[in-house]
């Protein structure tokens, strides 16, 4: 998981639900890796410290079968390309802007088998998921809230401030 915002700690917390034994969490800021790790990831690896391909080829032993980019930024994605194992299939959630390209060694993709694709709302049918997640909540299955912080709606300016300095990863406003 290469990202872990509100969208990238989701699918940490989906990956242990159907049992992926596995689950390595990417990103820069410590506290967020923390919560991964709370939530599910049984790795976590600093990009702003360690080589997150090198890192994730040492902890799998070759590679990952499945990768997820949430930052939509185009070194990001392409590090998570380079450490899938052969066959393996990069999944794109975060948007980029409509100008930006990533450059694919088309010589892996034919070498190793690799597969890219995007995704569009979770890849679910929205009145079969949401029904789901609410139910795997109520159960203590699928406990979003920690990913979340409450501000009274005075506080405004300080959950905006949090949320874009990366301190808070949901923020909620109490109206």
């Amino acid at each position: 998981m290469f990202g872990t915002g509100s969208v990238g700690l989701s699918a940490v917390m989906a990956a242990k639900l159907v049992g992926a034994t596995s689950i390595i969490a990417v990103d820069r800021n410590p506290a967020r890796l923390d919560l991964a790790r709370d939530l599910g990831a049984t790795h976590a690896v600093n990009a702003g410290t360690d080589n997150p391909v090198e890192a994730i080829r040492q902890i799998t032993g070759g590679g990952v079968a499945y990768a997820i980019d949430t930052t939509a930024l185009i070194p990001v994605l392409s590090q998570a390309l380079a450490a899938l194992a052969p066959r393996g299939t990069l999944g794109i959630i975060g948007a980029s802007r409509p100008d930006e390209v990533l450059p694919v060694p088309v010589i892996d993709l034919l070498t190793s088998g690799k597969h890219i694709r995007g995704i569009v709302e979770g890849d679910a049918e929205p009145a079969v998921f949401l029904p789901k997640l609410i139910e795997l909540h109520a159960q203590g299955r699928f406990p979003a809230e920690k990913m979340m912080r409450f501000y009274d709606f005075a506080q405004i300016n300080e959950a905006v401030h949090e949320s874009e300095s990366g301190a808070c990863v949901k923020a909620v406003l109490k109206l």
